[in-house]
């Protein structure tokens, strides 16, 4: 028995002394080079069969198939951060500087408006314009009292992440951003772009962000595992208080097994060029609200073939390029920049910090001049990608410079009314919901033709904004809808078509509007209570109700660039009549400012009143192209005689001379 301990024994020693060995050796080796030092240099796609990571840097293994014990477990460990994952060779931080994500962002320059966020509640009929950016015609969400944390649970359904869902500094002393210490931070999700498998479930990572499951919803949407828990991240939230210490039992993903190899590590099929189908989701615009989809064309681009980053590029810095004209002055290169394309140039050259800098400010200050190249008319201008050269036989000068690109060609094709369109943003399109119908609310409307930056006339989408607010010298200040539901008493609002309009789209009444204003209390420290709705300000003066044309109840306006329709079916590819008749849609077609009360009671303008022009101008021009074709007529006619008379008389000179020379 002794002689069997000793053997065990010298056995341990020396495998212990091997292991030291081993251990001594490989410290003794060369460090391998860090990730973000080491790039393909290929255009074709490196295979991402890549270690997942948790949000505090440690690779994910799952636990094995069987305990000790040799009881089944279930494969349960940490959600993957997409920081720590796709950060390991990306740059992460920069990434973050992107247009898709610096909204909230300081000193970054808002550039042209685009389509805001729209706060709606059906029950208070609110439908309130927000951006980060400060566009006129939208309320940053401070200025109504939204903060960061509620304006991420309302818009987190088609947010990528990152920007106010991933604070570089938790405040955890604040009783809302705190619950980031349970609910974790919405991190930036690459794989809603870049998975090129069309399995990103939406609807899975949906259901996770209205649990305030941040940190696990980009693995359960990427189909990584399942959220294995009774309770979301959200409730465990409400029953904890900052200040308290973090529970050490929070849910756990598990796994699917199939989709680890027996290193632990993943496959993740990912692309530089997302398809179009990873942009729909949060950016298709639908005017076929009933059975007519199989009408459109769509774009015309992507039928030959284009995707939308071939015009929407952009760099490590992830700042895609918007399209537009005059972009470039609205970019600026900004220190991350200047440092991202610095440690670029120094990587593969021995440069000094110092030259490498001036270097890479004098390429990004380059690059700005092919932004220009991306938008329509610089494209087609300058031949980009095969694009066919701008003609327009036939057609007048004077037209590029009074009207854009889009005006011709993108969007439907206009009609005496603008059309209703939903939005990925504004309908949450790409979830399941009940059916949508023209009434649901944002109301948004298109083409709606006005004069862009530059005089020109451009197509826009249009939103009108309705809330309860209190005014005050001259101020207006929107109220929330749970804050007016405090305040005041709302009439319960039936639907009168439930399968098409689940929406509570039913409009107010005047009675009921004057209801629900004598029902706020009076504070005259907060000002005088009015509602905001279709181009309208509802008040009471004493006991009536008044309603007028006010410049807080303007609709708020972005450009419309998509779908773009093919020349033969662009405005004015029948003719002149197309812009120049009695009736054409661009002067002459109704808008009627959209909104929760009877449209009859609503702002109703045509197109050129809406630019400000003289209905008088637009009429008699159009006019005068009834007898465009006997002008014509009499223009070649007269063109004619003159010609003859100078022929005419050309011959006789002719012949004078002639005769003149032979005597």
């Amino acid at each position: 028995m002794l002689e069997k301990k000793i053997a065990t024994r010298s056995r341990l020693l020396r495998a212990k002394a091997l292991a030291f060995l081993a251990v001594s050796f490989l410290v003794s080796l060369p460090r391998p080079a860090q990730a973000n030092d080491l790039a393909t240099e290929s255009r074709g796609p490196y295979l991402h069969n890549i270690p997942l990571h948790d949000v505090q840097g440690r690779v994910i293994s799952p636990p094995a198939l069987l305990s000790d014990d040799g009881k089944p477990q279930d494969a349960k460990t940490s959600p993957y951060s997409t920081a720590q994952t796709c950060g390991k060779c990306h740059e992460y931080e920069n990434i973050s500087q992107g247009w898709h994500f610096n909204a909230a962002q300081p000193n970054i320059k808002p550039g042209r408006p685009g389509e805001p966020w729209i706060l709606t509640d059906p029950a208070t009929h609110t439908q309130i314009p927000l951006s980060y950016r400060g566009w006129a015609g939208t309320f940053k969400p401070a200025e109504i009292g939204l903060t960061d944390y509620q304006f991420l649970t309302n818009f987190a359904h088609h947010l990528p992440g990152g920007g106010v869902g991933d604070p570089a500094k938790i405040d955890t002393a604040d009783p809302e951003m705190g619950r980031m210490q349970i609910t974790g931070a919405l991190e930036i999700d690459c794989l809603i772009c870049h998975l090129s498998t069309g399995r990103y479930d939406h609807e899975d990572r949906f259901t996770a962000i209205k649990g305030e499951d941040f940190r696990w919803a980009p693995s359960v949407a990427a189909g990584l595992g399942t959220f294995a828990s009774f309770r979301s991240a959200g409730s465990i939230a409400d029953q904890w208080h900052p200040g308290r210490p973090v529970p050490s039992t929070l849910p756990a993903i598990k796994y699917d097994r199939a989709r680890f190899d027996p290193d632990n590590n993943v496959v993740f099929q990912v692309t530089r060029r997302p398809p179009a189908n990873n942009c729909y989701y949060c950016h298709t615009s639908e005017t076929a609200l009933d059975d007519s989809r199989w009408h459109s064309d769509q774009d015309v681009h992507l039928r030959a073939g284009m995707i939308c980053v071939d015009c929407h590029r952009n760099g490590l810095d992830h700042m895609i390029v918007r399209g537009y004209e005059g972009e470039a002055k609205d970019r600026t290169v900004n220190d991350a920049m200047v440092a991202l394309r610095t440690r670029m140039i120094r990587r593969d050259s021995s440069m000094s910090e110092d030259e490498a800098r001036t270097r890479a400010g004098q390429q990004l200050e380059s690059e700005q001049g092919e932004i220009a190249t991306l938008s329509c008319r610089g494209c087609h201008m300058s031949g980009r990608l095969g694009s066919p050269k701008l003609i327009h036989r036939g057609l007048p000068p004077i037209h590029f410079e009074k009207l854009s690109c889009t005006a011709c060609h993108s969007g439907p094709f206009p009609a005496s009314q603008p059309a209703f369109v939903h939005t990925s943003l504004a309908h949450k399109l790409g979830l399941p919901a009940q059916a949508r119908g023209k009434n649901t609310a944002p109301v948004i409307v298109e083409p709606v033709f006005l004069y862009d930056a530059n005089t020109r006339i451009e197509p826009y989408k249009m939103v009108w904004p309705s809330y309860w607010a209190r005014l005050k010298d001259g101020k207006i200040m929107p109220l929330l809808p749970r804050e007016a539901a405090k305040e005041a008493t709302f009439p319960k609002q039936e639907t009168t078509d439930a399968p098409r309009d689940p929406y509570f789209s039913e409009p107010f009444t005047d009675s009921q509007i004057q209801h629900v204003l004598q029902s706020f209390p009076d504070d005259a420290a907060k000002g005088q209570a009015v509602f905001i709705a279709a181009g309208k300000l509802y008040r009471l003066d004493r006991t009536t109700l008044v309603s007028e044309e006010s410049d807080f109840a303007k609709p708020y306006a972005w450009a419309l660039a998509h779908d773009v329709r093919p020349a033969s079916q662009a405005l004015g590819a029948r003719g002149c009549s197309d812009c120049h008749s009695g009736d054409t849609p661009l002067y002459f077609s109704t808008v009627v400012a959209r909104g929760p009360v009877d449209p009859t009671n609503g702002i109703s303008k045509a197109m050129w009143q809406l630019r400000g022009k003289d209905n008088t101008v637009a009429s008699v021009f159009a006019f005068t192209f009834k007898f465009r074709l006997l002008l014509k007529c009499i223009v070649f006619s007269c063109s004619f005689i003159v010609l003859a008379v100078l022929v005419h008389y050309g011959l006789r000179g002719v012949g004078t001379i002639t005769s003149s020379k032979s005597q």
